[in-house]
């Protein structure tokens, strides 16, 4: 499903990361795992097609998306990809229901209503739907991210730091919550995180 090449990245400053060659079967729940610095946020982003590598290959559903020019990486992005970034940036002028349809618009061109209630009730935040984003909880907002990222049912879905400054509690909820969604849309799962406690959790593991 996805499979990473002979992967450098090269930071503005002249720094450059070298990569593991790495494999991630369909429908697999996977994880980065490095400190802060280390490089796996940039690698996440490579893999979601928001940078660019220097050099080496990113294979996705034997496309390289490495190759791609910009509209075409868009594109493939909008229809194969959900991303989950570590703060969730929300609009904060929409509701919940009108963040998640403004995402369907963007990655489909139309919104299906119903598939937006769905999404929402499955993450337990069908009552926020009229909330603005200034009235939801972290956690609520995580959620709506979530769902955001899932809505346009995507083949593969990337979380950065979903579990950054939780407890233990918390922390277990959020992993078990993205494996469930994962499932539930048939979607291959890759976090990219510091927390050790998601390595219990998520088998297959790139280390850097």
């Amino acid at each position: 499903m996805l499979s990473l090449n002979s992967l450098i990245h090269s930071y503005d400053e002249g720094t450059k990361i070298e990569y593991p060659d790495w494999e991630v079967g369909k429908g697999e729940h996977s994880v980065i795992l490095g400190n802060s610095g280390s490089g796996k946020t940039t690698l996440l982003h490579i893999i979601g097609g928001l940078l660019k590598p220097h050099s080496g290959s990113v294979t996705i559903q034997e496309t390289d998306i490495s190759t791609m020019n910009q509209s075409s990486l868009d594109r493939f992005r909008g229809s194969h990809i959900g991303i989950v970034f570590q703060k969730p940036h929300l609009v904060g002028s929409l509701t919940v229901f009108e963040n998640l349809a403004l995402s369907q618009y963007l990655g489909k061109g139309t919104v299906e209503r119903q598939e937006v209630l769905k999404t929402m009730e499955r993450l337990g935040i069908e009552e926020l739907r009229t909330r603005k984003t200034h009235q939801i909880s972290q956690g609520q907002a995580q959620r709506v991210a979530i769902g955001r990222a899932l809505l346009n049912r995507p083949t593969l879905l990337l979380a950065d730091e979903p579990t950054a400054s939780l407890d233990d509690e918390n922390c277990e909820k959020v992993i078990r919550l993205l494996m469930a969604q994962a499932e539930a849309y048939d979607c291959t799962l890759i976090v990219a995180t510091h927390d050790q406690r998601v390595k219990s959790e998520l088998k297959n593991t790139l280390a850097l």
